[in-house]
């Protein structure tokens, strides 16, 4: 398991509680012979308000999308509403299919790849006059193509989600 704490990056943005289990807290590649589990969560606090902040993951991957961080390795998802079982997104080689939205709470996606079975989403809850949003995925790797799957997605996830709610702290900032 590996678990950070809050901290102020030299941008003066807060850096994102991490933590991440994989198996038995074995790295993935010393998890041989059976399924693994990956359990991963990052968060952020923000001034922004629940409403505000769902409606821009909301827009992301459309024509309204001012906070995917990476327009060279674009965030695209099907046009329309959010329909569970039958919206789908794209990027940094994950494919999923929305499993359940609940405004201003949460945007779960289940994963389609092969190797992984679970879900990603975004998470919202208030404390106080902050939101805080959670990034989780929640997942099985089959023993060998989930194992090469998470190793080769694993730092563009990583870097992508820390990206994300960078622009999304300057994004509400305005």
């Amino acid at each position: 398991m590996i678990q950070s704490s809050y901290c102020v990056t030299p941008e003066g943005y807060p850096k994102t509680a991490v933590v991440r289990t994989v198996g038995r807290g074995l790295p993935v590649s010393e998890g041989f012979g059976m399924p693994i589990p990956l359990h991963e969560k990052r968060e952020r606090m923000y001034s922004g308000t629940k409403r505000r902040i769902f409606q821009l993951l909301v827009d992301m991957g459309t024509s309204n999308d001012i906070i995917w961080p990476f327009a060279a390795q674009p965030f695209m998802r099907s046009p329309g509403p959010l329909i569970p079982g039958r919206t789908e997104e794209w990027h940094h080689g994950f494919h999923a299919i929305l499993d359940e939205v609940v405004p201003e709470e949460k945007i779960v996606w289940q994963i389609q790849n092969d190797g992984m079975e679970g879900t990603h989403g975004f998470y919202l809850s208030s404390e106080g006059k902050q939101t805080r949003l959670e990034h989780r995925i929640d997942a099985t790797l089959s023993d060998t193509e989930g194992r090469l799957l998470w190793r080769r997605l694993e730092d563009a996830n990583e870097r992508s989600t820390e990206a994300l709610f960078d622009k999304l702290a300057r994004v509400l900032k305005r």
